[in-house]
């Protein structure tokens, strides 16, 4: 109890902080880029604004602007309603000082996260590897946008902790949080779910009671953004089309499919198969779900079957590669991981844009890694 207490106080002071340095650190960051979306979407539900209401939303900013709804266009909120909830104290502040407190939380979410992804490592790597986690493209520009990504990013590294110290309300957070993204972090959180089935030990019982406590409460949380969220949430997604056909996605499907004249429409067919194939190969592998390696392996699945990724979602190719440089062993292990930190720096100053297909080379880069230390600790002699 003392230490709940303890961490209570401590993130309390750590958002006072933080509040203080947004509200008179003058950090030059444009509010009006993605982050504009989670504030707008915030401050609509302070005024009784349904969350998926987006012709509500768009009146309420055209009455704030002083203009026709038809001069405004807002984008859809296209994640699920309890991520607005935990961020609403966000609206109550200026979307200048808004957009450099999320600056610094997401800062704050990065650094525990690498923090929780270097338990046991010596201190000089663990503090290589804090700098190195900023120097990742995906994660800098992220960070730079305002993206929503860290918030799962830290879901996924408490998983990792939590498995590794069976700290099962640690392991219930993680997965509540991984849900911030369900379209990353939806195979990650099955995984976790089989692998506690499984387990038929204390430690899987509690943290999948814990787990299904913690879904229950985000269920109910919803209702708080949006009374009607269970319709109107998938409704927002399957519109989502509508608003974006995905001409900048980094997406493998999408990529493989366009090559046989396919859209974004056609592509879940060859994700559904891309799908099948990964889970074969770590099937075949015959790891059990029981380590880092697993969490690694279900976080890059999605940034390679799923057909909406933008280039900030690899930002949690995070997550394996620590992994990876966990596990590093050889000279070669650590050019391997080295390359996949800079190639994306080399894609974006050769080609801009168009480079964001290095990441996934990087992608399969990993997990291809993943595989090969999963099928030699198999075959490897006792």
């Amino acid at each position: 109890m003392k230490r709940i207490v303890i961490s209570l106080l401590s993130i309390f002071l750590l958002t006072l902080i933080l509040l203080a340095l947004a509200t008179y650190l003058p950090i030059p960051l444009d509010p009006y880029l993605d982050f504009q979306v989670l504030h707008r979407a915030d401050v609509g539900i302070l005024h009784g604004i349904p969350l998926y209401d987006q012709a509500a939303q768009a009146q309420r900013v055209a009455d704030d602007l002083g203009v026709s709804v038809d001069k405004v266009f807002i984008l859809p909120f296209p994640y699920p309603p309890w991520y607005a909830v935990f961020t609403l104290p966000l609206a109550l502040l200026p979307i200048e000082v808004a957009v450099r407190m999320w600056f610094l939380l997401n800062i704050a979410m990065l650094l525990v996260s690498v923090w929780l992804l270097t338990d046991g490592w010596k201190p000089r790597e663990r503090l290589y590897s804090f700098i190195a986690a900023f120097l990742f493209l995906p994660v800098f520009g992220a960070l730079i946008v305002g993206q929503y990504v860290f918030p799962s990013i830290l879901g996924m590294a408490l998983i990792v902790h939590a498995l590794k110290r069976q700290r099962a309300g640690w392991l219930a957070l993680g997965m509540a949080l991984i849900t911030f993204k369900p379209h990353v972090g939806i195979f990650l959180l099955l995984a976790v779910l089989v692998h506690l089935l499984m387990r038929r030990d204390d430690f899987g019982r509690r943290a999948f009671w814990w787990t299904v406590l913690a879904g229950i409460s985000l269920f109910l949380l919803g209702f708080i953004a949006d009374r009607a969220w269970i319709i109107t949430y998938p409704q927002s997604l399957l519109n989502f089309k509508n608003v974006s056909e995905c001409e900048i996605c980094v997406s493998l499907p999408l990529t493989v499919g366009r090559l046989f004249g396919l859209g974004f429409d056609q592509s879940a067919p060859v994700a559904g198969i891309m799908l099948l194939v990964w889970i074969a190969l770590f099937i075949g592998s015959k790891h059990r779900l029981a380590d880092e390696a697993f969490v690694a392996f279900f976080v890059c699945v999605p940034l390679l079957v799923n057909p909406y990724l933008l280039n900030y979602d690899f930002s949690f190719a995070l997550v394996p590669l620590f992994y990876l440089a966990g596990s590093a062993n050889t000279t070669m292990d650590w050019l391997a991981i080295a390359l996949v930190f800079l190639l994306p720096w080399a894609g974006l100053i050769l080609f801009e844009r168009a480079g964001n297909v290095v990441l996934l080379v990087c992608a399969l880069a990993v997990i291809f890694t993943i595989l090969t230390r999963l099928y030699k600790k198999h075959t490897m002699p006792a």
